[in-house]
């Protein structure tokens, strides 16, 4: 089969789950590579050709100059790390693998979300704290590095955050780490050369609000526990007390969510803002970022995705 839509993922990604469905329905033709499965697969990338052929569960697919759309639901590079030590064909693997994912640019003629230098620049967090600022929105002071004395410029409660995703295994468990409030006062060289990490200053009281934006459509939903702002990061709550509420944005940070993308490249990112005391603020954007949880009735972003990978909308 001649594929018009590639979807790239993993076996444990529920929005693409979705979409996929939604391009099953539309009887697309689309095949989905998950990165765990790649040995499974038989692949050959012709690069005189600029082709792809898939060998998977008995069928055989082709990816072609004529493909249409690619969504794109990987990291550019690796990040989890192994809770034991990977043998050196297991690292070799792993790695030459990775550099296949980013093979996948030689179909830059089809439409991306997103595409793969966008993505990997919009995945750090500097740039794209930057980058917002420079367009307008406001940005909480910020710092990034492993100095405790510099880092203690952000009086009293500063949000702690990872530079990068975060995703450790000891044994059998999955880690990760969410961002938490600390007192400044408390960082010491002991407890911050290891690693750089990224300070930010704590905007309180505070609103969460997640912005979706997919090809251009903005769509924006307040997070709130029994009506009211949720200290610290949301998503340690209770996910059961925790309510979505659909609300509209101000037209001029609308157009800032909107220009943060076409400066960035992007044609889908996951926007964090806070509103506080009447103003907004830029804290992250991810262009990779889950959005299978806000789905319902009325927010259908799996059709809206789906409608723009096979070129409805």
């Amino acid at each position: 089969m001649i594929v018009d839509c590639l979807v790239v993922s993993s076996l444990y990604d529920f929005s693409a789950d979705l979409v996929v469905q939604e391009l099953e329905r539309r009887k697309a033709k689309y095949v989905r590579l998950n990165r765990e499965n790649f040995e499974s697969y038989r692949l050959t990338m012709d690069v005189q050709e600029e082709s792809l052929e898939v060998r998977m569960n008995g069928a055989n697919y082709r990816i072609t100059t004529d493909l249409r759309a690619v969504y794109y639901r990987q990291p550019v590079f690796l990040r989890n790390t192994p809770g034991e030590s990977l043998s050196i064909d297991e690292q070799l693997s792993r790695s030459q693998w990775m550099g296949f994912l980013r093979s996948l640019a030689i179909f830059d003629q089809a439409r991306w979300m997103n595409p793969l230098n966008a993505t990997y620049l919009a995945e750090t967090k500097a740039y794209q704290l930057s980058v917002a600022r420079r367009i307008g929105f406001k940005v909480p002071k910020t710092l990034i590095g492993n100095d405790y004395a510099r880092l203690r410029e952000i009086d009293n409660r500063a949000i702690i955050k990872s530079l990068d995703t975060v995703l450790l295994r000891d044994n059998n468990e999955t880690l990760f780490t969410y961002s938490t409030i600390e007192c400044s006062s408390e960082f010491t060289d002991e407890n911050i050369s290891a690693a750089p990490l990224t300070v930010q200053e704590y905007v309180s009281p505070k609103i969460d609000l997640r912005v979706t934006v997919i090809g251009g459509e903005v769509t924006a939903v307040k997070i709130t526990s029994a009506g009211r702002g949720i200290d610290g990061d949301w998503r340690v709550v209770d996910r059961d007390a925790i309510e979505y509420t659909e609300v509209d944005l101000p037209h001029g940070i609308e157009r800032k969510c909107l220009k943060l993308l076409e400066v960035l490249g992007l044609n889908f990112g996951a926007i964090d803002l806070i509103e506080s005391n009447g103003s907004y603020y830029f804290i992250e954007i991810n262009p990779t970022g889950e959005w299978g949880w806000l789905v319902s009735d009325e927010r259908r972003f799996d059709v809206d995705i789906a409608n723009w990978l096979v070129g409805d909308k």
